[in-house]
């Protein structure tokens, strides 16, 4: 019996009918109904029927954990509770199951906070916001994003503008400086904002114009203003469209791909030597899982470029490496790392910025219809990054998500077109290394060119929160020096060299708005395949229409970077390494209607051949092994089933609780048993006994022994393999991260597949000594530990408590959509 047949009970029942209370209620009791036989499963999908020829979305369900709002009332401060719609969504999601998502929720409460303005919420707080004008309906998107984040709209704002210490303190002085030395002062943004189209520009201010409503609001009824806001000893200012710009350049810069690691790289280089570190960092890897099938056609990263040129460019970028002084890691400028690295490390914002693990998958079915998910990874926290709202008005009918603050729906669906995003991790931005002619000066072809430089004051002080808890009071100002060079924002330096960052997108990151507002409005994948060309981010698009039409595109602007040096290392700033232009939109990888029938991604590459560069992601260097190979595995298990709504929901319960690559190493774990004995034997049959799910328990709550002796097994394999190559390795193979615990790194993947049987066995003996003093004890038997758990992060007073740990989106939809 799948993991999937719960979902399917529960999705036959609850679509594609608006659910009404009553409805709501059979839900809540098929929820908590056991798991119902496979043939009672298939009864109840086929009594369904097929939905009226009148219905473009024929189904629709989505979860948004933990819930709607972030509201924490002043009373509630030392609770963290407020809302109703604080964690309303969380026991759902946990269980697998969802919430209607088709147009038209019943309405639990109705407001009209201006005339031509009306919002109807649904028993999970999800506005319903009709406007007579496009002006209305922004300014109730602005009202009720203000009613449900007030407080991480602040947040946000400080955040993405460079002014979270004047709040929260000295922690926060390095990210504010990194902030406003990698983004961009208020005239940038405002010279961004006129260069939009005038419909688009205007939702800026409609939108503003609403979350100042609802903030005078709170100034005449202060118990309408979260309880954050006295804890920071702050109040709300007026909103400004610059605000929401800030948020949205941003997020366009910081989710799609993060800043890359040359600097990492050149040190990994001079500890391992050429021949290791190509092998660890390869431009490309064999067996690459790519989202475009070959036979749908190949998008090279750099057109042109012949593997000759490649080992010349490398040649000749690991003589530049070595004559490059490197700062210190700890430089207080910062390393080469971007603004998004430093904000996960911090409480309140970790969520901003990007975070590997989103999904997406659609399926084209017989009859004109096809099926769609989404699930993308943001980071578990209170309130989530994302915020739901349905919108209606003159030439607007969507439903979906998107970050506070920002005037367009990101994911989502249409009365005709569902869509969702991933990161696309495409390295979209470079490091040149300066040669410095004075302390604020450059060469650069043969001339002297100034930097442009300026002061900032960067303001501190200790919340009241601290003062009250113990801590001295301490605020100040501590005043940073920034600069740029003709290829970017200085981001730190070293010797006689300024490492200046040159970003693909600079400048137009509101730019990508419009191709997402025509996204909204699409009434077919091929009006989706017209707005791609004109997204400037590096967020991977796919979207189903209600004729059964699927597409993918991996957009943005992608530079075409200089042949005669290797793109995983920093180029030189003095002119002889510059960008030959960026890929036409023919050039950037898409698809629709593939041959296959179904299009997938999981972070993975988008075509064949696609080059790593020096992008952070280096999950994507496991070749077959990648994560995405096993959605792969199961879409084709769920299409060979019939395929079907439940099935697409399905797939996700499978792939959010099951060791990616314990399942798709299968055969390599039973060619590495053969021949083995005692210890090692024991291992390496304890690991083949188990299926790989980390989320099934017994009663005492603790997870199969499999779990434990494959994590010590790789691990040992690693140490076994690349131990001795300590620290510089390390640069190279990554580490697990929070929304992948159970991913095996590459580094562990890479032992796996070169290690000889016999080393690999004895890794398995030292991963038997390892779980029997773990342990106490010699008997797989005992090697069980409690399921692990995920700590989600807060952004603000809110408390959320622990959740077993899922591999899945933090807003995950399942749209069917056809005749």
């Amino acid at each position: 019996m799948g993991t999937w047949w719960p979902i399917a009970v529960w999705l036959a029942r609850a679509g594609p009918q608006v659910a009404s209370p009553a409805v709501l209620g059979r839900v809540g009791r098929a929820l908590r109904a056991p798991v119902v036989p496979v043939g009672v499963a298939a009864v109840l999908l086929a009594a369904i029927g097929p939905a009226a020829a009148a219905a473009r979305i024929r189904r629709a369900v989505d979860i948004l954990p933990p819930g709607q709002s972030g509201f924490v009332s002043l009373s509630g401060l030392p609770s963290g509770t407020g809302s109703p719609h604080l964690q309303d969504q969380t026991a759902l999601f946990l269980k697998h199951r969802f919430k209607p998502d088709l147009f038209g929720q019943p309405a639990e409460s109705t407001e009209s906070p201006r005339l031509g303005v009306t919002i109807r919420r649904d028993r999970f707080g999800v506005p319903d916001i009709k406007g007579k004008t496009s002006y209305d309906v922004w300014f109730g998107a602005g009202y009720a994003m203000a009613q449900d984040r007030l407080f991480q709209l602040e947040l946000f704002r400080r955040a993405t503008t460079g002014h979270l210490a004047e709040i929260l303190g000295k922690d926060y002085v390095a990210m504010d400086a990194q902030v406003r030395r990698d983004f961009y002062t208020r005239a940038e943004l405002d010279a961004q904002l006129a260069r939009l189209p005038a419909p688009l520009r205007a939702r800026f201010q409609s939108i503003t114009d609403g979350i100042n409503a609802w903030i005078a609001e709170t100034r005449s009824d202060p118990s309408k203003l979260p309880g954050e806001f006295p804890a920071v000893g702050d109040v709300p200012a007026d909103w400004t469209p610059e605000d929401s710009a800030a948020i949205g350049v941003y997020l366009a810069r910081t989710v799609p791909s993060d800043d890359g690691e040359e600097l990492d790289n050149v040190r990994a280089l001079r500890a391992l030597g050429p021949r290791l570190f190509n092998l660890l960092l390869p431009l490309r890897t064999r067996g690459q899982v790519a989202t475009i099938p070959r036979s749908s056609g190949l998008f090279p990263s750099q057109p042109g470029r012949t593997r000759k040129q490649e080992r010349a460019a490398f040649k000749r970028s690991h003589a530049f490496a070595l004559s490059l002084p490197l700062p210190e890691t700890n430089s207080a400028n910062g390393g080469g790392g971007g603004t998004a690295a430093t904000a996960r490390r911090l409480p309140l914002i970790g969520a901003l910025g990007r975070h590997g693990g989103s999904n997406m998958w659609a399926i084209r079915r017989r009859g004109h219809s096809a099926t769609f998910w989404n699930g993308p990874q943001l980071g578990f926290q209170i309130p989530e990054l994302f915020i739901e709202l349905e919108l209606h008005g003159p030439g607007l009918d969507v439903r979906g998500t998107t970050a506070p603050g920002v005037p367009v729906i990101g994911i989502g669906h249409n009365a005709h077109v569902a869509w969702g995003l991933t990161s696309g991790l495409t390295d979209d931005d470079d490091l040149y290394a300066e040669q410095l002619a004075g302390p604020e000066s450059y060469f650069f072809r043969g001339q002297r060119l100034d930097m442009s430089c300026h002061d900032e004051a960067i303001m501190y002080r200790s919340p009241p929160s601290d003062i009250l808890g113990g801590h001295p009071p301490d605020s100040g100002t501590k005043t940073v020096r920034l600069c740029r060079t003709i290829h970017g924002p200085v981001q730190v330096r070293g010797g006689d060299v300024a490492y200046a960052r040159r970003y693909a997108i600079w400048k137009h990151e509101i730019g990508t708005l419009v191709g997402l507002a025509d996204v909204n409005s699409a009434r077919s994948v091929k009006d989706v395949n017209r707005a791609a060309v004109k997204l400037t981010w590096n967020e991977n698009l796919m979207a189903a229409d209600d004729r059964g039409h699927i597409g993918y595109w991996h957009p943005g602007l992608l530079q075409i970077k200089p042949r005669g040096f290797d793109e995983r290392l920093p180029y030189p700033g003095t002119g002889e390494a510059e960008w030959r232009g960026f890929l036409t939109p023919r050039q950037r990888p898409h698809v629709m209607d593939p041959k296959q029938g179904f299009l997938f991604n999981w972070n993975n590459m988008p075509s064949v051949g696609w080059t790593q560069g020096d992008a952070p992601a280096r999950e994507r260097l496991l070749g077959r092994y990648h994560r995405a190979a096993l959605i792969r595995l199961r879409l084709r298990k769920a299409i060979r089933a019939g395929g079907g709504f439940a099935r697409t929901a399905g797939i996700d319960a499978y792939t959010g609780t099951h060791a990616e690559q314990r399942v798709l190493m299968t055969g390599l774990i039973r060619r590495i048993g053969r021949g083995a004995s005692g210890h090692a034997a024991t291992v390496l049959k304890t690991i083949l006994r188990w299926d790989g799910s980390f989320a099934r328990t017994n009663r005492h709550g603790t997870v199969d022994p499999g779990v434990a002796a494959w994590q010590t097994f790789t691990n040992a394999a690693f140490r076994r393999a690349l131990g001795r190559f300590e620290p510089g390795v390390d640069l190279l193979t990554a580490s697990r991260n929070d929304e992948h615990v159970f991913e095996s790194t590459w580094g562990e993947v890479y032992a796996l597949q070169h290690l000889p049987r016999t080393a690999l066995w004895k890794a398995a003996i030292s991963a038997f000594g390892t779980l029997r003093t773990r342990f106490g004890s010699a008997k797989p038997a005992a090697w069980r530990e409690p399921r692990r758990m995920y700590h989600p992060s807060s952004q603000g007073a809110a408390s959320m408590p622990d959740i077993p740990f899922l591999d899945r989106g933090t807003y995950e939809q399942v749209i069917e959509l056809g005749p």
